[in-house]
């Protein structure tokens, strides 16, 4: 959509926005830095020092000499305090040192003491017992200390944290045998009976869920969550693979699909297809299913969001995973509603990594990263195969007598060629080895009230196709500071990426070169044309040009952006049990791409004298968008009676979206290196500028409750109730909600003593999620101008789409029914989800004709339902935590099947329309009720008539016919497979760690376009797979898979060429050893130091033959990595 004057005005407001975005950032500098000074500040009232003497006062006195002397204010029950007399002198110490001295001259040390800003905090213990200190150590499986470490008195609020070298001090009671818990981030936590000594604490990795579920919004206990979630911690990212995050969280569950792409194989510039629980919506124009990956990708990809903001697809892709603490897949209604009209395609929370309390940490970790491109797939024709081949065809045989003998001398110069040993393999040309690297460095360190981290990163991968390559730079601060019963939080992120494009362009291209050409001539040349022959039987000249030539060209592809996220939240700490959240966040990206072609491109050969000048072209497009999101909460959390513990949340969220971006193509650029779009003559011939722009806007009201009983009975419910500019006038807010209940049985009487079971949850969930994954100007009547076109001076416009007041939302209701276990000492491990999702007022365009005077219309369409399972299980074989060893083994399992329940009358339309076609070399995508989204459409087909080479097709009616015919075409096969999943297996032993990935894929079918384009759909000038030519019919009788070699007509979609798929693949290996702290320590001055070794894409194996990496090859990676901490 061009509109010239609104774009103006955007600009303007985009300067508006972004000089209000530079304030911002310098504010918060400004305000980071005074926060500094002030933590530094030695003067706090806590930590001032004070001098005074008290002889046989009561301990009230005591108190209010506190407050006279450091401005403090102490709370405390008079009531309690009356009985007790203290005598005691301090000379110069902190208010915190001076409130022990007084506490501690009380006989049995009945009373306990918090400090919180200014204010201090008398508490008395429940059964006044005699306190004495515990004194210990914390360390990590390897040895490491664990600086702050968790340490509480099971059943008080009595805790401590672990010191830098993972040393604690904590008050216990005498009586009463005390257990203490102890409890790290990303780590089992352990209970320890008190029995006296010194203890010596080791905290193994953890192995099993967080007891928290990060929601993005509001987190949740998971001992009282009914939504069905995943959540991974760094270690187990870490272990799954070392190349990108989105192929880490793929090799732990499986409901995290990415399509196998067979056409960008492992192309590091192009984003993957993700779907999780199966597809539930359809692209704006459904036609585009036929031709557009983009499309469909857009309409069912999960939200991302990053710490509470939402990012895209590609910032994951390129962030530095070292900063990364957590990742939550949270799938169903109950754990997506909050998310209302973003939620029915689930949603991936990202946690970065806060800063430890203590003094400066730096990390650094670096690895060395090698691609090597897999062509196991490729089966080609070699140069002699390739000539017998043309032979068979009849490619040399002509009626003419002249030009037979012309034909067959061509054959036999080619085969002389071949003969003295011209076999070129054209695939190696335009790949590589390629050796990239990664590299970042953290610091972090703070005390109680404030903490601070920043890092920098930057990541180079060399792709498999020579010149390409992805540049990822990413800088990061953040900082925290409490205040008080405020804790301030500011996290600033930029990153920069530059997508470089191979000069080779598709890969595919070279997949079809015969072998008998070389690309270079005698002398070591690179040839311009592999071929250039005149055929006097077409009174014409065969030019054939080596795809190697423009590759050497003077070339750009680039694409590149800056992206600045500012998230900035505060938390006030009203009472214990209450507080209020308050969260702005702000994202500015700014996108640019360059396509340069050279004047001397084989592209422009065919260009005739006049069309000379026009020769040599330059693409550029720029874009900018930003997003601003705001978010307040209040939060209650109270536990009543020991038995009743409630949580509410209210919220409110706000955000705006803009975006605009424009596209210019200039032609006539003749001197051959200048890639620059000044040195452009003119526009592309019919061509002008282009661009799209676009705002949406939403709000919504949050709810978030859940009451659990006696920690075995528990109720979610959560809502969201939300309005969008994007839809309908009469349709604009909507109600998000979702209900959840909940049984924790391993809390129950008879089975609290069980030593077998150890965790036993069922829980059930019902909700309402929404999907806005479409057009910003979906509901309104659009206007397309007439091209610069204009009548006596006046220009016009006409309608582009009609507009629909009444186009409601797309929700999906949702049914999850889970239940977790966990037995013998927590060694055996399974989860299971069953859901049901039925997605209603189906979303998308329908084209209208011509006659009724709009293109377009946005409508409701239908209904579509997924029904799935998702089964993960883990069991340690053999596990000493004394010994420090252990080896596990997992695995998971994911079914989903996808159905259409209803389709209005516009998509069978599209329907009849599409039957109607004279011909589809690619299956179709029909809409029928009964089927899947993915169903595959084809003729049915008998096979090779081994008579005469010709295919046998079966029409609707069960007849038989040699004719296609679009109306024949009928369901064959479903493109999602039946079962999919991973096995996993983790082996540790002291220092060494051993992980190994596998997945593999059951049932379901796909398209073989192998067939349909290399054996079958191809002219025997160009080369091809090996089967064309030994497996295509050649003579009556033959029983052959393929029609007759001589048959050059379209071969139409089919069920041949419809198989069944089922594949296994070994995804990833690590070999890692981290060395004993106390040696790095002594030998190295090193906190830590870890080696890493990784191998992914190791392995792939089908039941279906077919290529992989049409436009881009895949590749098989080897990384070695160390990390360091000094």
């Amino acid at each position: 959509m061009r509109k010239k004057r609104i774009i103006l005005l955007l600009n303007e407001k985009e300067k508006m926005f972004f000089n209000i975005e530079k304030y911002f950032f310098l504010f918060t500098f400004f305000f980071v830095f005074q926060l500094g000074v002030f933590a530094q500040n030695p003067q706090l009232p806590a930590s001032k020092k004070v001098s005074f003497e008290i002889n046989n006062q009561s301990l009230a006195t005591a108190f209010k000499k506190i407050e006279e002397v450091s401005g403090c204010k102490v709370v405390f029950d008079e009531a309690e305090a009356g009985p007790y007399r203290v005598s005691c002198t301090v000379r110069n110490k902190p208010v915190r040192e001076a409130l022990s001295v007084i506490l501690s001259s009380i006989e049995g040390r009945p009373f306990l003491s918090r400090i919180s800003g200014t204010a201090i905090q008398i508490i008395k213990t429940a059964t006044g017992n005699e306190y004495t200190k515990a004194y210990g150590n914390v360390v990590d499986a390897n040895g490491n200390p664990l600086p702050g470490a968790n340490i509480r008195v099971k059943g008080t609020i009595t805790g401590a944290t672990s010191s830098e070298e993972g040393d604690f001090t904590i008050m216990i009671p005498k009586e009463g045998n005390p257990v203490l818990v102890f409890s790290f981030v990303g780590m089992d936590g352990k209970e320890i009976p008190y029995t006296g000594g010194y203890l010596n604490v080791k905290l193994s990795d953890g192995t099993i869920l967080s007891d928290v579920v990060v929601t993005g919004i509001f987190n949740k206990a998971k001992e009282s969550y009914t939504g069905a979630a995943t959540s991974i911690s760094s270690v187990e990212l870490e272990n799954a693979g070392n190349r990108s995050v989105l192929t880490s969280i793929r090799n732990i569950d499986p409901s995290f699909n990415i399509s196998d792409d067979i056409t960008i194989g492992s192309d590091p510039n192009s984003l993957p297809t993700i779907v999780m629980r199966g597809a539930s919506s359809l692209p704006v124009d459904v036609r585009d299913l036929q031709t557009d990956a983009q499309s469909r990708r857009a309409a069912n990809q999960p939200i991302i969001i990053l710490n509470g903001f939402e990012i895209s697809l590609s910032r994951l892709i390129d962030m530095d995973e070292n900063q990364i603490e957590n990742i939550t897949l949270l799938k169903d209604a109950s754990a997506t509603a909050m998310y209302g009209t973003r939620g029915s395609n689930g949603v991936v929370v990202v946690t970065t990594k806060k800063p430890k309390q203590g003094r400066l940490l730096v990390t650094y970790k670096g690895s060395l990263n090698i691609e090597a491109p897999d062509l196991t797939s490729y089966d080609l024709m070699n140069a002699k195969e390739k000539l017998a081949y043309e032979q068979a065809a009849g490619l040399y045989d002509s009626r003419n007598a002249i030009y037979r003998q012309e034909l067959q001398d061509l054959h036999n110069n080619r085969l002389i060629d071949a003969e003295r040993g011209v076999d070129t393999y054209w695939l190696k040309y335009p790949v590589h080895t390629g050796v990239g690297s990664r590299h970042s460095i953290a610091l972090e360190g703070g005390e109680e009230k404030f903490r601070y981290s920043a890092g920098l990163s930057y990541s180079n991968i060399a792709g498999a196709m020579k010149g390409s390559e992805r540049n990822a730079f990413n800088g990061n601060m953040f900082f925290q500071y409490r205040i008080k019963n405020f804790t301030f939080q500011n996290d600033l992120q930029v990153s920069s990426t530059k997508s470089i494009n191979s000069p080779y362009g598709s890969f595919g291209t070279y997949g079809g070169v015969n072998s008998y050409w070389t690309p270079y001539d005698s002398k070591g040349n690179l040839v311009k044309k592999l071929e250039d022959y005149y055929y006097l039987s077409l009174a014409t000249t065969n030019s054939i040009y080596n795809p190697l030539y423009n590759a050497y060209l003077p070339s750009k592809n680039t694409s590149d952006y800056i992206q600045i996220l500012n998230n900035f939240s505060v938390e006030w700490y009203v009472l214990p049990e209450l507080f209020f959240r308050g969260q702005f966040g702000v994202s500015s990206l700014k996108s640019r791409s360059d396509v340069y072609t050279s004047a001397e491109h084989t592209m422009f050969d065919d260009y005739v004298e006049e069309d000379y000048e026009r020769k040599g072209r330059y693409t550029y497009g720029t874009g900018e968008s930003s997003r601003y999101e705001g978010q307040i909460t209040i939060n209650y959390s109270k536990t009543f009676n020991d038995k009743h513990q409630v949580f509410a949340g209210l919220g409110w969220t706000l955000n705006e979206e803009t975006s605009e971006n424009y596209s210019i193509t200039g032609e006539g650029i003749s001197v051959i290196n200048m890639d620059f779009l000044g040195m452009a003559s003119k526009y592309l011939k019919d061509g002008r500028p282009s661009g799209t722009e676009g705002i949406t806007r939403a709000m919504g009201f949050l709810l978030n409750s859940s009451y659990i009983y006696d920690r075995r009975y528990f109720i979610d419910i959560n809502g969201k109730y939300e309005g969008s500019s994007q839809f309908g006038t009469n349709k604009r807010f909507a109600p998000f909600w979702s209900a959840g209940l909940g049984w924790n049985l391993y809390n129950e009487a008879f089975l609290k003593d069980n030593s077998v079971i150890n965790v036993a949850r069922l829980r059930l969930s019902y909700g309402v999620t929404g999907s806005q994954a479409f057009s910003p100007y979906l509901a309104m009547t659009t206007y397309q101008d007439f091209g610069g076109k204009s009548y006596r001076g006046w220009y016009g416009v006409y309608l582009m789409a009609l507009g629909n007041s009444d186009l409601a939302w797309q929700k999906t209701n949702q049914y999850n029914l889970g239940t977790e276990w966990e037995m013998f000492d927590n060694r055996f491990r399974l989860n299971v989800d069953v859901y049901d999702k039925i997605t209603d007022n189906l979303l998308t365009s329908i084209n209208l004709p011509t006659s009724s005077g709009f293109s377009s219309y946005k409508a409701n369409v239908g209904k579509v339902e997924n029904r799935g399972i998702e089964v993960s299980a883990n069991l340690f074989v053999l596990r000493n935590r004394e010994k420090n060893y252990s080896w596990a083994i997992g695995g998971t399992l994911a079914h989903n099947k996808n159905e259409i329940k209803e389709i209005s009358n516009s998509l069978q339309f599209l329907n009849n329309e599409l039957l109607n076609q004279t011909s589809s070399v690619n299956p179709s995508f029909l809409y029928k009720e009964g089927e899947s989204i993915n169903t595959i459409y084809a003729v049915k087909s008998k096979g090779i008539d081994p008579s005469n080479g010709k295919e046998i097709y079966i029409k609707a009616d069960g007849s038989e016919t040699y004719t296609w015919d679009a109306k024949d075409m009928a369901p064959c096969g479903v493109a999602e497979p039946t079962a999919m999943g991973t096995l996993n297996t983790t082996f540790r032993y002291k220092g060494w760690n051993l992980s190994a990935y596998f997945s593999y894929r059951l049932g379901g079918q796909i398209y073989n376009h192998t067939l349909a384009s290399k054996v079958e759909n191809i002219y025997p000038y160009n080369n091809a797979d090996r089967r064309v030519f030994y497996d295509r019919w050649k003579a009556p009788g033959d029983v052959a898979k393929f029609k007759s070699v001589t048959d050059f007509s379209t071969t139409n979609a089919t069920s041949r060429f419809v198989m069944d798929e089922n594949t296994f693949a070994f995804q990833t290996i690590n070999l890692g050893y981290d060395f004993p702290s106390a040696w790095t320590k002594q030998h190295l001055s090193i906190q830590y130091l870890s080696v890493k070794g990784y191998l992914e894409d190791i392995l792939y194996l089908s039941t279906i033959r077919r290529e992989r990496g049409l436009d881009y090859p895949f590749s098989r990676k080897f990384s070695l990595s160390l990390t360091a901490r000094f």
